[in-house]
């Protein structure tokens, strides 16, 4: 079940929550794989796109919390365990600068440095920090000085 609730200009909440549980239908064979999946997990977050701060244009952001609970996980007898519930929050601000054809974004995933692990006898995941540019050229960006017309795409 997910949701997305749009208010004032620009701006949005979001979530979703999932329910998962194996049916074995009355099955008792013991090959069946194991599932390593948490019951209940859920997100909820808050975005924003196109904002003008000042004079500036083009700003947006995300922010999301997450959460996990705690699950059996089954692999061979040595990496057989429970897994903790957790949580984590996720965020990203971005930039567009229309006259350079590029987008600044900067973010951050598991803010709060909350250990996680996906398997047991895993190694804990924390928090990572990242930064990127992206230059989206239009594909006459080339040709308009010379004046010439950009090649037909087949």
């Amino acid at each position: 079940v997910g949701f997305n609730y749009y208010f004032i200009r620009n701006f949005a909440l979001n979530g979703n929550y999932s329910w998962n549980r194996i049916n074995l239908m009355g099955s008792t064979d013991p090959i069946i794989p194991a599932y390593n999946t948490p019951e209940h997990k859920f997100n909820v977050g808050i975005s924003g796109s196109n904002i003008q701060l000042g004079k500036a244009k083009g700003f947006g952001f995300n922010v999301t919390y997450k959460w996990i609970h705690g699950f059996e996980f089954q692999g061979s007898p040595q990496f057989t365990g429970f897994i903790p519930s957790s949580s984590m929050l996720d965020a990203q601000l971005n930039w567009e600068v229309k006259s350079i054809y590029s987008t600044f974004k900067l973010g951050g995933s598991n803010l709060i440095s909350n250990r996680n692990y996906q398997a047991y006898g895993g190694p804990g995941i924390g928090r990572m920090i990242y930064g990127s540019v992206l230059v989206d050229l239009p594909s006459d960006f080339l040709f308009k000085k010379t004046g010439k017309k950009a090649p037909a795409l087949n």
